[in-house]
């Protein structure tokens, strides 16, 4: 029994089987604060039809429990109302069983933090360190949740032991998430339905660790947040009536102004100072746009965000309040930090006053983060 790609066969890259997973069908079971258990996991797909009724157990007893199904993007939930007693449950589809046990909720552990998210994989020690010490510095997190996907260039602990004494950083956990990524879609817009590990570990981070932290805020390492107030994004999102604010990026680059790339030398956050210039563009023919912009990120209070909501990549769906974007904030999206796992980054531009300018907004946070 295997989950079936959705993607037309003639819309599937050469390496689509080697990245698809079709074999995972739960990634996790847990309490949520409300006692109900939530199973998580990729999409059904085909094997959707498989669920009844009857599909799900209480272990031990063999009691049938009643449910619900929620069918997310990239991403599906059983909510189950299982007895207190309950240790492990067993999911039937069409005569195929699996048993599962039932975690504890860990959401005391991030209890009224501000709590920097993200999911890495093989990204440098320093790199995560440097990206903490950022946004602890101008925007007061006092906490990491750091889900690692899988990197195979040094263990866990080597990311617990770089953020170990970090100044104001309260509480670090470094998870193990060992799904496959998944095939991700052809451009920005078309077939984004097989990369199921980020949606599913955003998730799970939500309703098993980050419901009772005080904001989140959701990033990459390769990405600061820069404040053009000085107020804290957490503090924004807290100030927010729907606790959410949602901001746009800018790519930051290497160019021939910079000394070149040395192996033998770790590139840092603070080496750049140039980001690609606005280009405008019309959406839908009438709706300006920057061609040049990233795509937005968020921070969020996760008691306010309904439950209806999911969290994604770029926006919380099913929420319209999340949709707003704010000219307060403003994320710079490091090109060159980053292990090139999805693309080659580290071709280098020659400076050109058209297309290039000189970020003194970024220069101006790493000027007073030097000076602390």
């Amino acid at each position: 029994m295997q989950r079936e790609p959705q993607r037309p066969v003639e819309f599937r890259t050469d390496d689509f089987d080697r990245k698809f997973d079709s074999d995972v069908l739960i990634y996790d079971a847990f309490r949520r604060r409300d006692g109900k258990v939530v199973l998580l996991g990729p999409p059904l797909f085909n094997l959707e039809p498989l669920l009844r009724p009857d599909s799900v157990r209480a272990l031990p007893g063999n009691s049938v429990c009643a449910f619900r199904y929620r069918k997310l993007d990239r991403h599906m939930q059983i909510i189950v109302e299982a007895p207190a007693d309950c240790a492990a449950l067993s999911l039937d589809l069409g005569g195929h069983r699996a048993e599962v046990v039932v975690g504890s909720n860990l959401s005391e552990r991030f209890a009224g933090r501000r709590v920097l998210f993200t999911l890495s994989k093989n990204n440098d020690p320093v790199w995560i360190r440097d990206w903490v010490r950022f946004a602890q510095r101008f925007h007061g997190a006092d906490a990491v949740l750091l889900y690692d996907n899988l990197s195979d260039r040094y263990g866990l602990e080597t990311v617990r032991e770089a953020l170990s004494g970090v100044a104001g950083i309260e509480s670090v956990e470094v998870l193990s998430w060992p799904f496959k990524y998944g095939p991700q879609g052809l451009d920005a817009w078309r077939f984004w339905d097989s990369d199921f590990c980020q949606l599913g570990a955003w998730e799970q981070a939500r309703w098993r660790s980050l419901a009772m932290a005080r904001s989140v805020q959701v990033g990459d390492i390769d990405e600061l947040v820069l404040s053009r107030t000085g107020k804290s994004v957490f503090a924004a999102a807290e100030d927010d009536l729907f606790g959410t604010v949602r901001y746009r990026g800018r790519w930051v680059i290497g160019t021939d102004r910079m000394p070149p790339l040395d192996t033998a030398r770790l590139r840092r956050h603070a080496d750049y100072d140039t980001i690609l210039q606005r280009r405008e563009r019309r959406r839908f023919g009438f709706l300006p746009q920057d061609a040049n912009a990233c795509p937005p990120k968020w921070t969020v209070v996760p008691r306010r965000c309904p439950e209806a909501a999911q969290w994604g990549v770029h926006r919380i769906a099913n929420w319209l309040p999340a949709a707003r974007v704010s000219s307060a904030f403003s994320y710079r999206h490091f090109r060159e930090i980053n292990s090139n796992w999805k693309y080659d980054r580290l071709d280098r531009d020659a400076f050109d006053p058209a297309l290039h300018e000189i970020d003194h907004e970024l220069i101006g946070h790493f000027a007073r983060w030097k000076a602390d």
